[in-house]
């Protein structure tokens, strides 16, 4: 059947121990794509790469600079690619891959954005990859359909609860997704529902994670929805979000 499913999630840069337990769950799902966000060049990482590049997955890992994070996508659908074109700025943080499904040709993004604190070099750098994120999209070829996920530390204009403390221009960067003819495929089905993907320690909750889709592919979502197993299990402190696609 041409369903296409789409896992996305933070796996918070796991211990050997804990990179073993991430494995094997996710070793027994059925999608087809796995889009892991926050991976570092360590022992858990290099442990989940390997795995599975020995049970035949494609696997793509950055290069990453000494105390950077990135993006590691698995696919058992053949996938080519690197970091994101015209992205030269922690490019780790920005995979991107091509395949073909069914004889469409599809693009995949997985986008770790980096967090932020009230220190002014780390709202510069959020900022900026926010900006060259941006930049590379626009400048990238818009041949074939998108898919860009990840975990990308911004919430939507319309989050509820609305917190003061992320700022007009975070806020933004979700709109303006909009005008790279991406839209969240989970938004999309569900106009007013309110979901969080990160808890935090006060118990607020944050909608981090998100599956953008090019507005082409809009009719084709099949289901979106978060899945709370993998936090409550203490895999990640991140609930996964699962797209599926008819094409």
């Amino acid at each position: 059947m041409n369903n296409l499913s789409i896992f996305i999630w933070n796996i918070a840069n796991p211990s050997f121990e804990r990179a073993v337990k991430q494995a094997e769950w996710i070793r027994r799902r059925k999608e087809d794509i796995f889009v892991l966000t926050e991976i570092k060049v360590s022992s858990g990482c290099l442990f989940l790469k390997k795995y599975f590049q020995a049970y035949g997955y494609y696997v793509l890992f950055p290069d990453i600079e000494d105390r950077e994070y990135g993006v590691m996508i698995l696919s058992k659908i053949p996938l080519s690619g690197g970091t994101l074109q015209y992205m030269d700025f922690i490019p780790s943080r920005a995979m991107y891959g091509k395949f073909s499904f069914f004889d469409k040709d599809i693009e995949i993004g997985g986008i770790y954005v980096p967090s932020r604190d009230a220190s002014e070099k780390k709202i510069k750098k959020k900022k900026l990859f926010l900006q060259t994120l941006l930049d590379a999209l626009q400048k990238s070829n818009l041949d074939n359909p998108r898919i860009v996920c990840g975990d990308f530390n911004i919430l939507e204009p319309n989050h509820n609860p609305h917190y003061p403390f992320f700022k007009d221009w975070e806020y933004d960067f979700y709109s303006q997704l909009s005008k790279h003819q991406l839209s969240d495929a989970w938004r999309f089905l569900y106009p007013s529902k309110q979901e969080y993907s990160w808890i935090g320690k006060t118990g607020d909750g944050y909608r981090y994670d998100y599956c953008f889709v090019s507005n082409v592919l809009l009719p084709s979502i099949k289901n979106s929805f978060y899945l709370h197993e993998p936090r409550l299990q203490k895999l990640s402190d991140h609930s996964a979000l699962i797209t599926e696609l008819h094409l």
